[in-house]
């Protein structure tokens, strides 16, 4: 008999952003797997798993710690008898590990990239860390390995679960041309998307520009929520190639705007965990520069599927520009290469595969 899984999630958001997460959920349901899920009511998917017989508790966990929220997710397990509860949002998690307390419910976490849960912080402990938790699904082996550090004993409780996608999905984006997006016919586009918090190393990109006084071919579009900042501004003006920053900010059709591009670059310094935007650019064909952090490596196999540079090393990003730039033939086969390894290893119906097995020997477990 198949175990009773609860799921916890936001599938708030652009159909494009929620698609592997809720897609893995349809094909698990799909598959006799007997799944309900707490989510908003008014979210993407809402509709979709209802029509698919997947029941919707219509609450969305809004604080870390709430008396109220502990209360209802615990009636939740009480009532439905569930088998196991997984919880994808964070904001759900530490609610979720007390409401559990003391209930023959199995509880799994998710996490999605590195960095800030630590074995010190008391924080942690009622988290991902707390030992109501009985595993830890990462999305990337390069998520696993930090959480294992953080972890005393039972290493084996983090284990690493890819969230799939299929190719397919990206065949009918149609790029925009560089008219509709004021750009030079003749431009060598780089694209960057990203919400630019520090993390995500978007001077680096920026800096790497100076590596590259009189390729005024080159051009840069920064896509995304807090690119046009006052603070990458400033690093924009002392750039020699000042004149080929395009910043549409965020974008709903923000694959469209990729697709235009002939490079994706990702300068990312720290906590990546496996970057959905890589993965969608890679399924379209289109070559990754990425840093050699977290699961970029896992993605972007250096010189195989695209190219690895060091963070924060802007020079290093300016020489993999420009190698790209003046060689298509190698700029085709890595894209080629990178839209085959996401079919090969990343693939949405490889997911549900492994979680169906996850699911099934946890319950096994003592």
């Amino acid at each position: 008999m198949a175990p009773k899984i609860l799921i916890i999630s936001s599938y708030s958001g652009s159909m494009v952003s929620v698609r592997p997460e809720a897609e893995m959920v349809l094909r698990l349901k799909k598959q006799g797997m007997e799944i309900d899920v707490m989510s908003d009511p008014q979210s993407t998917y809402a509709d979709i798993f209802r029509e698919n017989g997947i029941h919707i508790y219509p609450y969305q966990p809004k604080r870390k710690i709430s008396l109220r929220e502990i209360r209802y997710i615990r009636k939740v397990l009480c009532e439905g008898n569930y088998d196991i509860i997984h919880v994808f949002n964070n904001k759900a998690v530490t609610n979720a590990v007390f409401a559990a307390r003391k209930l023959p419910v199995k509880m799994v976490t998710y996490r999605g990239y590195t960095g800030h849960l630590l074995w010190y912080k008391p924080t942690s402990h009622i988290s991902h860390l707390h030992p109501k938790v009985n595993k830890i699904t990462c999305v990337s082996d390069g998520v696993k390995n930090h959480v294992r550090r953080q972890l005393f004993f039972n290493k084996d409780k983090a284990v690493t679960l890819y969230k799939g996608h299929d190719p397919e999905w990206y065949n009918d984006i149609q790029p925009y041309t560089r008219k509709q997006l004021g750009i030079p016919e003749n431009a060598f586009l780089i694209g960057c998307v990203a919400n630019a918090r520090p993390m995500k190393g978007i001077p680096n990109l920026i800096k790497a520009s100076y590596h590259l006084r009189d390729q005024n071919d080159i051009h840069f579009l920064l896509i995304g929520k807090n690119m046009n900042t006052n603070y990458h501004r400033k690093w924009i003006r002392e750039s020699p190639l000042k004149r080929n920053f395009h910043i549409p900010g965020f974008k709903k059709d923000v694959l469209n705007h990729l697709a235009a591009c002939d490079v994706m670059v990702l300068p990312s310094v720290k906590g990546e965990g496996l970057s959905k935007v890589t993965i969608e650019a890679m399924s379209t064909g289109l070559p990754v520069i990425a840093t050699n952090i977290g699961g970029n490596p896992e993605l972007v196999l250096h010189e195989q599927t695209g190219l690895l540079v060091d963070p924060k090393a802007p020079k290093q990003i300016a020489k993999a520009i420009t190698t790209l730039r003046d060689n298509e033939a190698m700029r085709k086969k890595l894209g080629e290469a990178a839209r085959q390894h996401i079919m090969n290893n990343y693939h949405i119906d490889q997911t549900v595969k492994e979680i169906k097995n996850f699911y099934e020997s946890l319950i096994r477990e003592r």
